[in-house]
């Protein structure tokens, strides 16, 4: 009975900062073991942990392996406020002209290669505000999407065709400015509506510019009213995958 009652031991929704590198899965079962190993000591519980028995955790809002930043996660009770969280979002958008990929990023393989020369600052800035507002973009063949019950990245990975095409869909972009530009690579800073994939966003803006475009860094500032001012780290001082109980244990209250 112990035991089972970790599943609830915590409840409610933090936020924690999510490397480059890794998966959003990779951070939620980081934060799941440290917390639950934590609490088996706690409640003094000598046998080791079963799957069901850990604390029960989610997060909100997927994040690529190659992006970084704020990561929703909800434990217990919490798992159920996390689509609260999806209303709008934040972003810093590093893109790269003259190279499309099939993933859309820089983990992707090349698949089109385009002439940058005709590219300056105020070329980029001319095409910008067709990208702003209620938008239609097509999700990357690299995503979540669900097609005939799989995974569109599982048809991608296995070289499998898909049953049919992505659908496009709505989205919002409530805010899209040029951060830096420097030749073949600008920064972006993008506000947008839950669902939006920046790396659809960065394809589409090398296509309209008359060249290719992928995204070569993510970083998430702002998740709802969550910024990275108030995350948590997952790596302490050794480099190791750890999370403090007590500080979480603080934010929740």
């Amino acid at each position: 009975m112990a035991s089972r009652s970790l599943r609830h031991a915590l409840n409610g929704v933090f936020s924690v900062y999510k490397p480059s590198g890794w998966t959003s899965r990779d951070a939620t079962d980081a934060v799941q073991n440290s917390l639950s190993e934590q609490l088996r000591i706690r409640a003094g519980i000598t046998k080791k942990l079963k799957q069901r028995d850990r604390v029960k955790i989610g997060h909100g809002g997927t994040l690529d392996p190659l992006a970084e930043g704020v990561l929703i996660l909800g434990v217990g009770s919490g798992c159920k406020k996390l689509h609260e969280f999806l209303h709008c979002t934040k972003y810093e958008v590093l893109a790269k002209f003259g190279q499309a990929t099939d993933s859309y990023d820089s983990e992707g393989m090349v698949t089109h290669t385009g002439s940058t020369d005709h590219i300056t600052k105020d070329v980029l800035l001319s095409i910008l505000p067709q990208f702003q507002g209620e938008i239609t973009q097509v999700p990357p063949i690299y995503s979540a999407i669900s097609i005939q019950g799989r995974r569109a990245y599982d048809y991608a990975r296995q070289g499998v065709p898909l049953p049919r095409p992505i659908e496009p869909r709505k989205v919002n972009i409530l805010a899209l400015d040029l951060l830096e530009f420097q030749r073949d690579h600008a920064l972006f800073r993008v506000e947008c509506s839950g669902g939006t994939y920046m790396r659809s966003l960065v394809d589409d803006i090398g296509r309209a510019l008359g060249s290719y475009a992928h995204m070569t860094g993510l970083k998430r500032t702002r998740q709802g009213a969550v910024t990275l001012h108030e995350c948590l780290q997952l790596v302490d001082g050794q480099g190791r995958r750890h999370l403090d109980l007590e500080t979480v244990v603080r934010v929740l209250a």
